[in-house]
């Protein structure tokens, strides 16, 4: 009798684990790049919004700029330049910007935020000057306490001699500042107000902060 015939050699099966390791492999690859395309849309979509509040912060952020042989300083390209009017030259005005079209010949009329410089001809040096003439920040007020002698201020790289006055107008705080500066045999004198508050606005410290002295 023969003997039996032995059983059929089994076939490995690396090759066949190796094919659905690759298959499911594939399937993790298509459902990663579905979700990445479906996340990347949905932060896109979502910070569409942001790069339209930059558009709209660098529009804020426009300025324009005052030239002036002794000066230059950059405002919001939003307010106004009322450098021309007839009462502010005739008072050694050079410069003014608001932040409100103001008459100019209305006192009563004020802005939110103000920047008036002034240049003429002194006997005195800028520390005299700026002290005998403090008590003009805020004439037009219908409150005002005396004005207060402060640390110099640093603008545009020079350190003045610097005054200010607290008061009331329309029933609203006011704070006026100003500071003096020598410039040749001038002194130019900067007068800057902010109402509705007790200190400038951050418009106002932006103005000081781009200040540049024309050495001549």
């Amino acid at each position: 009798m023969p003997p039996p015939t032995p059983p059929p050699p089994q076939r490995p099966r690396t090759g066949f684990w190796i094919a659905i390791a690759c298959v499911l492999m594939l399937l993790a690859l298509a459902f990663l790049a579905v979700t990445g395309g479906v996340v990347h849309l949905v932060v896109r979509g979502g910070s569409s919004g942001g790069a339209e509040e930059t558009e709209e912060t660098a529009d804020v952020a426009e300025t324009r700029t005052i030239e002036h042989e002794h000066f230059t300083f950059a405002y919001p390209a939003t307010w106004f330049d009322l450098s021309d009017g007839e009462i502010l030259q005739d008072s050694d005005g050079v410069a003014e910007v608001a932040d409100v079209d103001i008459d100019p010949e209305d006192f009563d009329e004020l802005a939110t935020n103000s920047l008036t410089v002034y240049s003429f001809d002194s006997e005195f040096h800028a520390v005299v000057t700026c002290r005998t003439q403090a008590t003009w920040i805020g004439f037009s007020w219908d409150e005002s306490d005396d004005p207060q002698e402060l640390d110099e201020v640093t603008v545009g790289g020079r350190e003045l001699p610097a005054h200010r006055a607290l008061g009331t107008h329309d029933g609203e705080d006011v704070v006026g500042e100003m500071y003096c500066a020598d410039a040749g045999d001038e002194v130019v004198q900067i007068v800057a107000e902010t109402h509705g508050a007790s200190e400038l606005s951050p418009q106002i410290r932006a103005i000081l902060d781009s200040w540049t002295w024309v050495e001549g």
